[in-house]
């Protein structure tokens, strides 16, 4: 019987918070300083997002480790987060292909052939994302090492929300550039017509990995990745070079439609997730370009705000009632 060993579930939980408040962050400072009406509409999500931390905090205080630190398992789940960094960096590096497109292959083969270790695999390609020219290959590695040991810390917090693996990977992403390199790449911005083009890119991205993996019963790794592989061959070819982008979209948005029916219950929510996702995604263009994870990081975001909204709910409408039978 395992033991109630509490410093781990915590530390995990702060280490998701931290990464994932500070993408949020330079999402509202870009939204204040360009958008003005973009940014309140954040605001009440912002509050969802908090009473959510806050529900999960308390949740995290009394989780049991589902394996401990340095047993097998664990070192099984850090060998499989590393292999798919390395392999999905050799696969963009070797074959030349896309970041999405390497992505949600290994996402694809994960599910198929190694299905009990698809998870962890598929998380550790979101760090192989990240740009080579950020990137060198020993801070690459050095970040692949802490990516797979952040898995194991995290495996037992905040379960069920799309984009939980790309926060995992965006953690060592964050700060490595900053040590190594110093610095990010250029951002973009976007006008309205492509952010608008982008929105609609992550919403029909959310809504069909959600179909796959939820209503055909394929599983979120197998219909992320797959909505990675036919997005980053596709679009590019249907749209040119901004399909590149579309594709990006896309697949960041699929990481929201791998959210469990518990905490997104159906494709009404999802849509909305998907939505959040390309707003966000339009303004944290500008920050965090080439770290691999930030599109999981937006994920994350996008569904806890839409959890904290479908929790919220119940009690506006018993409040409502009540008045009513008043």
């Amino acid at each position: 019987m395992l033991s109630r060993s509490r410093p781990r579930p915590i530390i995990g939980f702060f280490l998701l918070v931290l990464t994932s408040s500070i993408l949020l962050f330079f999402t509202l400072l870009n939204a204040l300083s360009e958008h003005l009406v973009a940014f309140i509409v954040f605001l009440p999500f912002v509050a969802f997002f908090a009473y959510v931390l806050v529900r999960e905090f308390n949740q995290a205080l009394n989780t049991s480790n589902s394996y401990f630190l340095f047993s097998r398992p664990a070192s099984y789940d850090f060998i499989a987060t590393f292999i798919g960094a390395v392999l999905t960096y050799l696969i963009i590096q070797g074959a030349g292909t896309g970041a999405v497109v390497a992505s949600g292959l290994i996402g694809v083969l994960a599910a198929l052939l190694v299905p009990s270790y698809g998870v962890p695999v598929f998380c550790g390609s979101f760090f192989g994302m990240c740009a080579h020219a950020l990137f060198g290959v020993f801070p690459f590695m050095i970040g692949a090492l802490i990516a797979s040991m952040v898995f194991v810390v995290t495996k037992d917090v905040m379960n069920g929300f799309g984009g939980k693996l790309g926060t995992i990977a965006f953690t060592p992403a964050l700060f490595i550039p900053l040590i190594f390199e110093g610095g990010f790449l250029a951002g973009d911005r976007y006008g309205i017509q492509e952010g608008a083009a982008l929105v609609v890119a992550s919403v029909l991205g959310a809504v069909l990995t959600y179909l796959i993996s939820i209503r055909l019963t394929r599983g979120p790794v197998f219909a992320s990745g797959f909505i990675g592989l036919l997005s980053g061959l596709v679009l590019p070819i249907v749209f040119g070079s901004f399909g590149g982008t579309l594709a990006v979209a896309a697949f960041g948005a699929s990481f929201v439609g791998m959210s469990s029916p518990e905490r997104l219950k159906d494709e009404r929510f999802i849509m909305l997730g998907g939505l959040m996702f390309g707003l966000i995604f339009v303004f944290s263009a500008p920050y965090f370009t080439g770290s691999g994870g930030k599109l999981g990081t937006i994920a994350f975001v996008s569904a806890i705000m839409f959890h904290g909204l479908l929790l919220l709910f119940p009690r506006v409408k018993s409040l409502k009632e009540r008045k009513g039978n008043g």
